[in-house]
Order: C-alpha cells, then sequence, then structure tokens
C-alpha cells in the first residue's frame, strides 16, 4: 500500500471528510443466537444465530449493500462469521478472520460442561448480572477471563486493521464486548460495557495511528421493521 499523508484530527471527527490517511470502522454485532439457561458454558461460547438472528444478518447486509466496503474481517465464532460473510457476498469479498476479534469469556474459569443455572444459586446468578448492569464493568464476574487481557488483545486487533487500511472503509462483524472494548477506548471511557450494543447494529469509528474518533453508534433502524422487543437470554 502506497504511504499515506497524516490525516488531521479534525477529519476523524467530519463524517463527510474523506479517508485520506484514515481508516473508517463500521464495527457490526453479529445477529442474534440461540441460547437457553440449559446450554453449559461451554455451548454458549459458540452458539449458531436463531431465526430472527438469520433475518438480523439479512437486513443488515442489505444495508451495506450500496456503502463503500473495501474489507471485511470478522470473529472467528459462527454468529460473527455467518454475519460477515453475509455483508461481504454483497461485495464480492471473503470476510478475513481474526481470533483477536473473538468475545469476552464472563465464565472463562468456570466447568466448561456445566450451566451456571444449574450449579449456581438463584440469587447469586441474579447479584453477577445485576452488578454487571448496575456497574458496566466485568467485575461482577467471578469465573470471567482478565478484562485487561482481552481489552489489549482487541485494541491491537484493531490498530493492526487500522494500519493496514488506511484511506479504506472497513466492516468488522464482531460481539458486544469488543465493540466496547472500542468505544470506550475511543471514548476515553473507564466503563468495559459503556453501551448495550444491538444485534445487527452498527458503530462507526476512524482512526489513524493511535487516534480514534466515534461517528455513530448502535444503529439497528434496518431491523425496526420487524423486530420488537429482545428476548431475555439475548441481551
Amino acid at each position: 500500500m502506497l504511504s499515506q499523508p497524516r490525516a488531521r484530527s479534525i477529519d476523524l471527527d467530519n463524517p463527510f471528510a474523506p479517508l485520506t490517511g484514515l481508516c473508517e470502522l463500521v464495527l457490526v454485532r453479529h445477529g442474534e443466537q440461540k441460547l437457553t439457561k440449559g446450554l453449559s458454558v461451554g455451548e454458549t461460547v459458540d452458539p449458531p444465530l436463531s431465526e430472527l438472528g438469520e433475518r438480523q444478518v439479512r437486513a443488515v447486509a442489505t444495508r451495506l449493500a450500496t456503502a463503500r466496503v473495501d474489507a471485511v474481517y470478522s470473529s472467528p465464532l459462527r454468529r460473527a462469521l455467518r454475519t460477515g460473510t453475509a455483508i461481504a457476498e454483497r461485495h464480492a469479498l471473503t470476510p478475513v478472520v481474526r481470533q483477536g476479534l473473538t468475545e469476552y469469556e464472563p465464565w472463562q474459569r468456570f466447568p466448561e460442561d456445566r450451566s451456571p443455572f444449574e450449579v449456581l444459586p438463584h440469587d447469586e446468578i441474579a447479584t453477577i448480572f445485576r452488578d454487571h448492569i448496575r456497574t458496566r464493568r466485568y467485575d461482577a464476574f467471578p469465573y470471567a477471563e482478565d478484562a485487561d487481557a482481552f481489552r489489549s488483545r482487541v485494541l491491537g486487533e484493531i490498530a493492526s486493521i487500522v494500519d493496514s487500511h488506511l484511506g479504506e472503509r472497513v466492516v468488522v462483524t464482531c460481539h458486544g464486548g469488543v465493540i466496547n472494548a472500542v468505544l470506550a477506548d475511543a471514548l476515553g471511557s473507564g466503563l468495559d460495557m459503556p453501551v448495550r450494543v444491538h444485534h445487527t447494529s452498527l458503530s462507526v469509528v476512524r482512526g489513524a495511528d493511535s487516534r480514534r474518533a466515534v461517528q455513530s453508534i448502535n444503529d439497528f433502524s434496518h431491523v425496526l421493521d420487524f423486530q420488537t422487543h429482545v428476548e431475555a437470554m439475548n441481551q
């Protein structure tokens, strides 16, 4: 790739500025997945999309079909890769899979063949999720992977994508935790989950070197014609 002039910081904030010297990231959360309380921890790591999830994916692929998309990157997990593949096909592209875009695992150190809902007391689980929703931090999960290591992994992967695609618009299909890591970094937030991004929502961030500017967050208008609520297991 030819070297490009350094992007002005003002252009990172300007949605109408050309992409010269910067990369525009369209962060897309995957479609809704199939989840039930009876699934083991291992089964919840990589579930397939639900019927609604497939419909959401078709909607976001249609929405982005007429947009400029120069590359598509995806988490290796099925729900994200299915989403990325549907978008990429509209542009004659193939998603580039990156392990660094894998979702945060709040139950990583819990026995993978057991469900927390079957092992832990109801009050304990309720407290865990209530504290997470209240604090918007991962500290509430006693069996979780290291939050700092997760954040470092994600931001390193995003930095690599930005550096490789200056002057281009890149779709990244991934997960709520991944998107929030990017948003929190760009916004200077100390929260792990500053925003609960909806399935197949679009969040746009412009980047150049170590600078990031948020253009939009959690745009899910493309599902409003057919979706009216969110299932409890699919927040």
